[in-house]
């Protein structure tokens, strides 16, 4: 399968990169970097079967593949920091004289990427205890100062926060179309922005021009006002039927439904049919709609695209695609989804999304490791009766179970002993123990996140102390070769770019998808992430293209606990060098 992975670099030229399963392999040409340095785009190399292709230009569309703790922990492999990315870190524009970089003369491997098991015990620590004055740019006090009445608003998908007041300085991260933040009054230049470059807050600076706008009354704005929810899916979201639907610029004429959709009659009779099941889920409340939309006006296109005033569909969904929605509209007798990207679903066509109600355990010095995670509908309890166990009723499917720390074996079977006294079969339950030593990082009281694959487990700890813990999916490949199979890469990584959400695909035959707005993205190398699945509620099986799927309550704790924060009201947020720590293992 193909897939298309977005992976940032702060560099001043863009980067392309070839990602085969998962590795990074910066080969790239001089004339390559000519090219990139002098245009803004990189020649994009053909994509083999199976493998990630990247390019990295200022205007990217964001696609992304990806559908036991107690081990010893070995020296990890390597972290994807690039010696380019890095040394374009230290300075604040790329015309600076770049600082003397501790980190420069360090080992690396041999595709040039920083290796973290490599470095000694000054070097870690520069690594992990930088403060980020490099990474956020110009003080956010210094400069005009924010006006409670004045706001930079997103009118497009994408729409960059810059480090500094042009188009070559470093990216910081990008706003979602409807986000609003304070900005300045007045502009501070125009390179490049002919209506002006504007400080925002916290940081950084914003070009008022098609992709965001002084204006919050602007179109685009109103209809994308709705902000998403950051306690567990963050939109409402929906699964397409087959065969798949339209997506529609307007809210059609019956007339019009009917050449788009010749079968039309035929699905609103399925899908009365299947409300009338148990496993049924209903849309949300219709919102009220727009006059200008109830009368036939086209919706207005991200980014300042013009759509045209007789547009009235915008193509189909995709085969095992997925959308998140900012509302919904009753009209001529259907429900009609707004997606984030202003296009509208005839919502009979689609499945509603029931998210899972999965969630993992936040740990204190009261709750603390071990504890197992029921993951069969069909757990016991046992009690000891004389020198047996005998049956004392039954657990809840993914219940959190707090340990004791001991075990018994009867035969080939395993019992974990709880607290209260009770058993539990070791087969029915995922166990989540304390390390048996410590890794280098955790003794500097840093964050860092353990991803056990063999466990299909997670656990966030700060330093020493366990703080989260969860089951996950991770690559179906299991740990096998990440270059040949669909297994998560293992070795020591750090987070290096959040995405509120962003949308990933796949077009390999057989195995195609389109899954919008895929929720807290976390990159921590290459085109592998920790992200919230909401196809599947089948956590705790392997069974992703390589990323590591967490349940959407799951994925959201992690994606507020993790570095780099995003800013409110932004979408994504980017740093190379004060992620948090990912170590993934068998």
């Amino acid at each position: 399968m193909r897939r298309s992975a977005l992976f940032f670099l702060f560099a001043a030229a863009p980067i392309a990169v070839t990602i085969d399963g998962g590795l990074l392999h910066q080969h790239m040409t001089r004339a390559w970097r000519r090219a990139a340095v002098n245009t803004g785009h990189l020649p994009l190399p053909r994509a083999e079967p199976s493998h990630l292709t990247a390019v990295l230009t200022p205007a990217l569309r964001h696609h992304a593949a990806s559908l036991a703790f107690n081990a010893p922990p070995p020296p990890p492999p390597a972290a994807a920091v690039s010696p380019r990315a890095a040394q374009s870190l230290a300075g604040t524009s790329h015309t600076a004289r770049v600082p003397h970089d501790p980190l420069a003369q360090l080992a690396r491997d041999d595709d040039g990427t920083l290796n973290l098991a490599q470095l000694d015990d000054d070097a870690l620590n520069a690594l992990l205890q930088r403060d980020g004055d490099e990474e956020i740019g110009a003080d956010p006090t210094a400069g005009p100062a924010a006006d409670a009445d004045t706001k930079m608003v997103s009118v497009a998908k994408e729409a960059w926060v810059m480090a500094e007041p042009h188009w070559r300085s470093r990216k910081l991260g990008y706003l979602r179309a409807g986000a609003m933040v304070a900005r300045a009054e007045e502009p501070v230049g125009q390179r490049g922005c002919k209506r002006g470059w504007y400080r925002v807050y916290p940081r950084g600076y914003m070009c008022h021009g098609r992709k965001a706008s002084i204006d919050v009354d602007h179109p685009v704005a109103q209809l994308s006002a709705p902000r998403p929810n950051l306690d567990g899916l963050p939109y409402t979201y929906v699964t397409s039927r087959y065969p798949t639907p339209p997506l529609y610029a307007r809210l059609p004429t019956l007339a019009q439904q009917q050449r788009a959709e010749p079968s039309r009659s035929y699905h609103l009779r399925k899908h009365a049919r299947l409300a009338q099941r148990a496993d049924y889920t209903a849309p949300p409340a219709a919102a009220p709609t727009p006059k200008w939309l109830s009368d036939g006006e086209v919706l207005p296109g991200l980014g300042g695209v013009d759509r045209g005033p007789r547009r009235v569909t915008l193509g189909r969904a995709r085969v095992r695609s997925g959308f998140a929605l900012l509302a919904n509209y009753e009209h001529l007798g259907r429900r009609f989804g707004l997606t984030t990207e202003l296009a509208l679903i005839p919502l009979d066509r689609t499945r509603v999304v029931r998210p899972s109600a999965l969630q993992g355990a936040v740990l204190s010095d009261e709750f603390d490791l071990p504890i197992a995670i029921v993951r069969s509908k069909h757990a016991r309890r046992y009690r000891p009766h004389g020198q047996a166990l005998a049956l004392a009723g039954s657990f809840g499917w993914r219940s959190v179970l707090s340990l004791s720390g001991k075990r018994r074996s009867r035969g080939s079977d395993t019992f974990y002993e709880l607290r209260d006294g009770s058993w539990v079969h070791a087969d029915r339950v995922a166990y989540i123990g304390k390390f048996k030593q410590a890794p280098r990082w955790a003794k500097r009281g840093k964050k860092w996140i353990d991803v056990s694959l063999l466990r299909q487990t997670l656990v966030a700890y700060q330093g020493e102390r366990a703080v989260y813990a969860t089951i996950v999916s991770t690559g179906a490949g299991g740990i096998g070769d990440p270059k040949k199979t669909h297994a998560t890469v293992q070795g020591t990584f750090l987070i290096h770019t959040k995405h509120l959400s962003v949308t990933m695909d796949g077009d390999e035959q057989g195995d195609q998808f389109d899954l919008r707005d895929v929720p807290y993205v976390q990159y921590f190398t290459a085109g592998y992430a920790l992200h919230a699945a909401y196809w599947h509620d089948d956590f705790g099986t392997p069974r992703s293209h390589g990323c590591v799927n967490l349940a959407p309550l799951d994925a959201a704790w992690l994606f507020r606990w993790t570095d780099p924060q995003v800013p409110a009201g932004w979408h994504a947020a980017l740093s190379l060098k004060h992620g948090t720590v990912v170590y993934v293992h068998p």
